[in-house]
């Protein structure tokens, strides 16, 4: 039977509003009222409620003319199963559909136009309706023990559940309010994902949250009352709290489980390692059904934290309504300090365990942390952590027990209360003596750490501290724990600048008070030398820099209120002068020049210079910062960086200059250490920061070695080096590199490299030989490689000249002479000196190659000498010279001279000649005609000729023929008369090899032919 039940509901807008939203909210089968707004919608949207009596539709109001419901049943179509129902109905009900049965539901709203339909909604009628009881309760279960929470556990009755407002309904007991959505489908479970689904009240506090609702029965009236309700409902992001259940009972039939696990928390105190504390913990059935416990649980147990054996758990497997049964948990701490776990007891409430937080605090007596011994090379520190707190308690202080000659003697250190570790400076060592640390707390006095002797020192930190009238030297170690030096009857003060030598057993400082001096004195391991006084000045001494080939000194003074650079002998002397307006000197790894910075230039810039008087400046190096007077600056030990202090910062120059981090001051000096890795920066503030630099090439403060602040003047990185000896300016393409490594026990190994040859490192003994270099620039590097694992490395730069030098034949300058002897005049340039010359010829003969070549002078210093020829030849000679680096150069081009044929070698081709003798005549002899046509003949190989011949007022001429090709016609004719002339012929473009044939070209006219020259060239 159909049957319409038209109660009109009202349509304020916020109903719609609310409505629209719930609906939004839910997810299948749930459908909860949902919020519209005022404007007109076209669908309409539907949800299903269950009635005693059957399906109840509900849906908002569309302003549509009319409405009806329509159902459909498995595959069967829609029907209309409502009518048509007035454009006031919002709610309908089907009370025809069977028991068990399931269906699906629209509302159409109608109009004048086209309708409009509601999403299908499903509905389930139940098999039988849910009795109604009198068991009313909301049961808050807040799982206080789970999580934090502010709900607290809550049994509230009788419940009140208020009408649909706005989408949803409160149910109200006791402290307890809370709000759910106005209808669900029926039995089963609901998602609820908004954070606003639900609203959760106590009290006077609230929050919103998702929610899991599990339903077992529900039914509403037919005027959307709810009749009864047993539900189960988890929220779980209630402000950030642990997952609350509650027990929803309204008008129910059905009963519940409640359970309580106390105490919720609970803290063992402070109790001592090893020791047990106990503690019980109750669980009561607090609803009106049997719990059943199936066991308890603790996280993470072990012997610290672990049910106890000794009392065991006395629940039953049920737990009747009202009845309790407990617990014990046994806490023995393993370690000091706070731990906590949770104690868990599973039962077959909704929420399925229940949770107890436990924590607590181990004490105990306390382990000393960061037990040092660090030496430096007369004294050392020890050092540990300061802990404030350790054992689980506050530390009353420290115990530093000292082990010498089997006594032991114990110094009370109580506890700080400013920030710091602890570092007690011992100024001498003393052999065989060890260390330890003990903690006491307020349980007592803990084990003392293992025992530590002094290690042997591989490097120290130098500072000239103390007040400005008493400053003398400290050491510190590589943390910056100032270890005063040991009390020095010797000792000159007040000490300012200072640095080490590059084999790190020397220092060299100032005294700048009555006397201000330049000293000496040698500082290794265990052993401190007498001061030796290198130089006296009427003027202050400051910015020392110790050459890296340990021989000379260079510093700062000033000449009428001008910074100057001087440089002086290691072991003393007079200094030299290098320049003035220029300061800071700092060596580069070539031992000969400085980089300064240059007051010369403006604005003043970093510059190198040459050691030596005059301060040639070499180069400027590029940077934006001016660098003024008293700025420190120092060149790493390769030469590759240079740092210099501007303000509060350290700069490394360059094209972009790289800048530090402020410090806290003025920077007052600077100081790399040993390998170039580190920089320590010394401000005015007395305080020293360890900089690094990292991949980007940008400085970064990697530790605050020396903290409190002590006038300190100077700081120097002192550490056992390799010193490569003084080394030529330039060397030849074969090197010998000398160093000392004798700062380094035995067993140290070396390794060479030339850094730019591409020949990797070699294992080396000094000298350190390279062959077969090019010319050019180069880094010798010597590593030294310790057997304790420490080490160091030297560089040195070098010039390598590998050209000879180049080498040219001056004379002699003629192409033919009659002389026996030629005069050979040489010479050479090169940038290193010409040490010697070789010399060598050839010779052809006038129809002949060339021979092999004769060498008459070797490594002859002369630039002269004299070659003895032979007639009918020609000389080719050349030179080549050796430079004082015994670089040999190249042979020059060849200087060729011929000496010619006497006469009686020419063939009589033709009679009327006439062969004369006389002393005027070249060897003595001459052949001479008057007559026209006469020939004499020579067969050749050359290409230059020179005719030898008289020439003479009453002298003819003579042609010359080359086979059958007329040369050229030779004019004897001449004003004057001259025996033994040369003369040239027309030289020829290629080698001619045949007769050369000279025919008498006049007649009565004297033609003397006194002789030939042929050549080569």
């Amino acid at each position: 039977m159909r049957r319409a039940r038209m109660r009109a509901l009202s349509r304020p807008a916020l109903f719609r509003s609310a409505l629209a939203a719930a609906l939004a909210a839910i997810t299948i089968p749930f459908i909860a009222h949902s919020a519209f707004g005022d404007e007109t919608v076209t669908a309409p949207t539907a949800q299903v409620f269950p009635t005693r009596q059957g399906i109840g539709v509900t849906w908002n109001d569309v302003d549509a003319s009319g409405y009806r419901v329509e159902r459909k049943q498995g595959t069967a179509d829609w029907q209309d199963i409502s009518g048509p129902l007035t454009d006031s109905t919002t709610t309908w009900l089907d009370e025809s559909l069977a028991a068990g049965a399931t269906a699906d539901y629209r509302v159409v709203a109608t109009s004048d136009t086209d309708p409009a339909t509601s999403p299908e909604v499903k509905a389930t009628r139940v098999a039988e309706a849910p009795a109604v009881g009198d068991i009313d309760v909301l049961a808050l279960d807040a799982n206080g023990g789970g999580a934090t929470t502010w709900l607290k556990n809550e049994i509230g009755s009788p419940v009140t559940a208020s009408a649909p407002t706005d989408g949803s309904r409160t149910l109200t007991a006791g402290s307890l309010k809370l709000t759910l959505p106005a209808f669900v489908a029926g039995p089963g479970y609901y998602n609820l994902p908004s954070q606003t689904a639900v609203t959760l009240t106590q009290g006077e506090r609230s929050c919103t949250s998702a929610a899991t609702l599990r339903v077992s029965a529900v039914t509403y009236t037919p005027d959307l009352q709810l009749e009864t309700f047993a539900a189960s409902l988890a929220a779980g992001t209630c402000d950030g709290a642990a997952v609350a259940w509650y027990e929803i009972r309204y008008h129910s039939a059905l009963g519940y489980q409640a359970v309580s696990f106390t105490p919720e928390r609970h803290d063992f105190g402070k109790v001592r390692y090893g020791e047990a504390a106990r503690a019980a913990f109750t669980v009561k059935n607090t609803g009106i059904d049997p719990v059943e416990i199936s066991g308890f649980s603790v996280s993470n147990a072990g012997i610290d934290w672990r049910l106890d054996p000794d009392a065991p758990e006395d629940c039953p497997q049920s737990l009747p309504p009202g009845a309790t049964c407990t617990a014990t948990v046994r806490y023995m701490p393993q370690v000091s300090g706070p731990d906590s776990t949770k104690l868990t007891v599973f039962d077959s409430s909704s929420l399925g365990q229940h949770s107890v937080t436990l924590s607590g605090y181990g004490i105990d007596v306390a382990q000393a942390q960061y037990v040092t011994v660090r030496p430096t090379y007369n004294g050392h520190t020890v050092g540990w952590r300061s802990l404030q707190t350790a054992g689980g308690t506050a530390v009353l202080g420290y115990n530093l027990h000292r082990y010498l000659n089997g006594t032991e003697t114990v110094e009370w250190f109580p506890e700080k209360t400013t920030p710091g570790d602890f570092a007690v400076a011992e100024p001498n060592t003393k052999p065989g003596i060890e260390y330890a640390v003990s903690v006491v707390n307020e349980v007592g006095e803990g084990p003392e750490s293992a025992r530590l002797t002094v290690p042997r020192a591989t490097e120290q930190v130098v500072v000239t501290q103390g007040e400005p009238d008493s400053r003398d030297l400290a050491a510190a170690d590589q943390f910056g724990n100032v270890v005063p030096f040991p009390a020095d009857p010797n000792s000159v003060t007040p000490k300012e600048s200072l640095t080490s030598s590059p084999d790190g057993r020397s220092l060299t400082y100032v005294t700048n008070t009555t006397e201000r001096a330049l000293w000496t004195q040698t500082v290794v391991p265990g052993e401190i030398g007498v001061p030796v006084k290198l130089w006296s000045s009427a003027a202050p001494i400051t910015h020392l820099s110790w050459s890296p080939d340990g021989t000379r000194i260079a510093f700062q003074a000033p000449e009428n209120a001008t910074p100057c650079v001087y440089v002086i002998a290691a072991t003393g002397g007079t200094p030299t002068k290098v320049a003035c307006q220029v300061s800071s000197p700092s060596w580069m790894p070539d031992a000969r020049t400085l980089v300064v910075s240059d007051h010369r230039l403006t604005p003043s810039r970093l510059a190198t210079i040459e050691a030596t008087a005059g301060g040639t400046r070499t180069t400027t190096l590029p940077g934006q910062t001016e660098v003024a007077d008293g700025r420190p600056v120092r060149a790493s030990a390769n030469g590759q960086s240079v740092a210099f202090g501007n303000g509060s910062t350290v700069r490394l120059a360059g094209t972009t200059e790289r800048v530090s981090p402020s410090l806290d001051s003025e920077v007052r000096a600077i100081t790399w250490d040993p390998s170039g890795t580190w920089i320590l920066a010394l401000t005015a503030g007395g305080r020293l920061y360890q900089l690094g630099i990292n991949l980007s090439g940008d400085l970064y403060v990697h530790y605050e070695l020396a903290r409190a602040t002590n006038n300190r003047a100077d700081v120097a990185w002192q550490r056992p080096g390799v010193t490569i000896k003084p080394t030529p300016a330039v060397m030849g393409p074969n090197i010998s590199i000398p160093f000392d490594g004798s700062a380094f026990p035995a067993g140290t190994g070396f390794s060479c490299e030339v850094k730019g040859s591409f020949e990797p490192a070699e294992t080396c003994t000094s000298p350190f030989t390279g062959t077969e270099l090019r010319s050019g620039n180069y880094q010798v590097i010597v590593r030294a490689s310790a057997p304790d694992g420490t080490g160091a490395t030297a560089y040195r730069n070098i010039t390598v000249d590998a050209d000879g030098p180049v080498a040219r034949m001056v004379a002699p300058a003629y192409q033919s002479s009659v002389a026996a002897t030629a005069t050979l005049t040489v010479s050479a340039t090169d940038a290193n000196g010409v040490a010697s010359y070789d010399v060598q010829y050839r010779r052809a003969t006038s129809a002949g190659p060339y021979g092999a070549y004769v060498q008459p002078w070797t490594n002859t210093t002369a630039t002269s000498m004299n070659l003895a020829v032979a007639a009918g030849y020609e000389y080719c000679v050349s030179v080549r010279a050796k430079d004082k680096l015994g670089n040999v150069g190249q042979w020059s081009a060849e200087r060729c001279f011929s000496r010619p044929l006497d006469d009686r070698s020419l063939t009589l081709a033709s009679t009327g000649w006439t062969r004369a003798t006389g002393s005027t005549f070249y060897y003595g002899t001459t052949t001479q005609t008057t007559a026209y046509g006469k020939s004499l003949t020579r067969t050749v190989q050359g290409k230059r000729f020179f005719l030898v011949a008289t020439r003479c007022p009453t002298c003819g001429s003579v042609a010359v023929y080359a086979g059958n090709t007329h040369l050229t016609t030779v004019n004897l004719a001449y004003p004057t008369t001259h025996k033994q002339v040369l003369l040239g012929l027309p030289v020829q473009s290629t080698l001619f090899s045949g007769t050369l044939k000279f025919v008498s070209a006049s007649t009565g006219k004297l033609v003397q032919i006194d002789g030939l020259a042929v050549g080569r060239t």
